[in-house]
């Protein structure tokens, strides 16, 4: 009788072994829960907005599981997300980054604040290529004028006359108005416009300069006004871009003198910035072919769309169609 009680229980303990057994197995692998997925993260610019369904797509069409949902905020935010591991990838413009994370950073040309900018990121964050978009500032002046005095690039910008009104699209910030400053310019009170537009046709006027990004101005809308207007350049890197009305040839490359002879606003490039830990080497080199086939142009086109009410992610679908990716 003993002999029979103690079977009995041993039988019972090893059934409840097997069942825990079997249920940890389930909890540890439980197919009906679908993967995370790579959280993909903007600010509510447009721009960023349709930039971040890029990115979303080109991994998507990879292969790699993304979320259907993204998340809004300015860079600060989206940093903290990614500190707790609730993001994995935004874009964003490589100066406005860099001022947050260094102020003290005196870098000025696209090189050195992607180097500076890298070694600023918070620990196990990255940057992807660099894309050739480009929203640094710029000055733009009428051809007229500017070949009456005999201006071309911004270490020219004290040969224009005094006290011309600045025209842009937004107030500028404390820190564009000083690096024109330093870097000569002698501007009158800031006059906000409607438009880009708007600013293009005061500018070929003659009684005013323009302050866009190329960004700003590379949307075919502003095309008809680009060849009575021209950008006082800036050293390469720090805001020219080959899509701009008065850029270099595309594909040449600074010299050894125009790389140490950068002056005014800080460079601002657009990058993917993502959790380290949170995508492979495919998945990179995947986010990075899109820098091989983005332009300030394509980008400024589909953030026209999206201001008018079109989809962001239909119009990052059909980029991404368009070019194989």
């Amino acid at each position: 009788m003993p002999e029979r009680r103690v079977r009995k229980r041993l039988v019972t303990v090893a059934g409840l072994i097997l069942v825990l057994a079997v249920v940890i197995a389930g909890c540890a692998d439980d197919s009906s829960s679908p993967p995370r997925g790579l959280v993909i993260g903007s600010s509510d610019e447009p721009a960023m907005r349709v930039m971040a369904e890029v990115y979303a797509g080109a991994l998507r069409n990879s292969g790699s599981v993304v979320s259907g949902d993204q998340l809004r905020g300015d860079a600060p935010v989206l940093l903290d997300e990614m500190d707790r591991a609730e993001l994995d990838l935004f874009p964003a413009f490589t100066g406005d980054l860099l001022t947050m994370l260094s102020p003290s950073s005196t870098a000025i040309g696209a090189e050195d604040v992607y180097r500076d900018l890298n070694s600023s990121l918070p620990q196990g964050v990255s940057v992807g290529d660099e894309t050739p978009v480009s929203a640094a500032p710029q000055i733009f002046v009428s051809t007229t004028l500017a070949g009456d005095v005999g201006a071309t690039g911004l270490d020219d910008c004290a040969r224009l006359p005094s006290g011309l009104p600045v025209v842009a699209t937004a107030e500028p910030d404390e820190i564009t108005v000083r690096a024109f400053a330093d870097a000569g310019c002698v501007f009158g009170p800031v006059e906000v416009a409607a438009t880009s537009e708007e600013v293009l046709e005061r500018v070929a006027g003659g009684t005013a300069v323009g302050l866009l990004t190329p960004l700003e101005i590379a949307g075919e809308d502003a095309d008809g006004a680009s060849s009575e207007v021209q950008a006082l350049r800036t050293a390469p890197g720090a805001g020219d871009t080959a899509e701009g009305p008065d850029a270099r040839a595309a594909g040449a490359e600074p010299t050894r003198a125009e790389q140490a002879d950068q002056s005014g606003p800080r460079a601002e490039v657009l990058v993917p910035v993502f959790r380290s830990a949170a995508l492979n080497r495919d998945q990179v080199k995947a986010m990075n072919k899109v820098a091989g086939e983005i332009t300030t142009a394509d980008l400024a086109t589909m953030a026209a769309d999206v201001e008018t009410g079109a989809d962001p992610r239909d119009v990052a679908l059909a980029w991404l169609g368009e070019h194989g990716l």
